[in-house]
């Protein structure tokens, strides 16, 4: 049977049966495994940013983002974080100029922030995942609280519906269904806290580490959905059935894994 022949509910379904085992299993392998995992995600993203926001053919600026993303990501581990933030913003600055002669002139601000708005949540998960003996549990456990909090939304906003927060963004999304999404990744955030890393955040830090993952989830969410509205279309790519592109699926980390990555980074004193 095609895909094409199934429903989008159907769709979503089997491209999570496929893609869920190869992530986890990427994030679990660790090192090289999720290094190459990420690196196709952020080449992805780098095309599908590109590709939307940028006039024309946006071919050699697609390559410059995506080879700036790869040797940000392969250097972690090896240089210090601040040096690989340095790769991320000279290619940015790079590719504006690139962009500026190729005369990309109404593109220039998009051109600068593609490397940073895809390389932020990418170098965060390879730099959370790199932590010995805590990082396949945080990293993990942030995306179980992302997948509470879509899941949360989802069902308390179609249970209780009530006012949108912004229809003109995303108009399906309620404050009834932010709010359940706060209080399932509430729920995981502790569970993840005490049965993954042995209790070793304070139960009212991690609750409300929690909340503000949800809300910054929703943020990106927002972010994301603001993105394809002003560029007039309704997926980043149409790459995964039923789902759209790896930023419609992605959106939820953009905020969330940076956060998590200086927050842990305070904690150990900016190592």
């Amino acid at each position: 049977m095609l895909l094409s022949s199934l429903t989008s509910p159907q769709q979503r379904v089997i491209s999570a049966l496929v893609l869920a085992p190869v992530a986890i299993g990427a994030l679990y392998l660790g090192g090289f495994f999720f290094l190459l995992f990420l690196i196709g995600a952020a080449a992805i993203m780098a095309y599908e940013w590109c590709r939307a926001s940028l006039e024309s053919s946006p071919g050699v600026i697609t390559v410059l983002t995506g080879l700036t993303l790869i040797v940000a990501l392969s250097m972690i581990g090896k240089i210090q974080i601040t040096e690989v933030v340095g790769i991320i913003i000279s290619g940015a600055i790079l590719i504006t100029i690139v962009a500026y002669f190729r005369k990309k002139t109404k593109a220039l601000v998009w051109a600068f922030f593609g490397p940073i708005c895809i390389g932020a949540p990418v170098i965060a998960l390879m730099t959370l995942r790199s932590i010995p003996e805590t990082g396949f549990a945080l990293t993990f456990g942030l995306f179980l609280v992302i997948w509470a909090t879509d899941i949360g939304a989802y069902f308390s906003g179609k249970t209780i519906g009530g006012p949108k927060i912004a229809p003109s963004i995303s108009p399906n999304k309620t404050w009834a269904g932010l709010i359940g999404g706060m209080i399932s990744a509430m729920i995981v955030a502790w569970a993840v806290n005490h049965f993954l890393i042995g209790g070793q955040i304070a139960p009212i830090a991690v609750l409300g580490l929690g909340a503000i993952c949800a809300i910054l989830a929703q943020v990106g969410d927002f972010a994301e959905s603001a993105w394809k509205r002003h560029f007039g279309i309704k997926d980043a790519s149409n790459l995964i059935p039923g789902h759209g592109g790896v930023m419609d699926r992605l959106d939820g980390i953009f905020l969330t894994a940076p956060l998590l990555m200086v927050l842990v980074m305070l904690k150990n004193g900016m190592q």
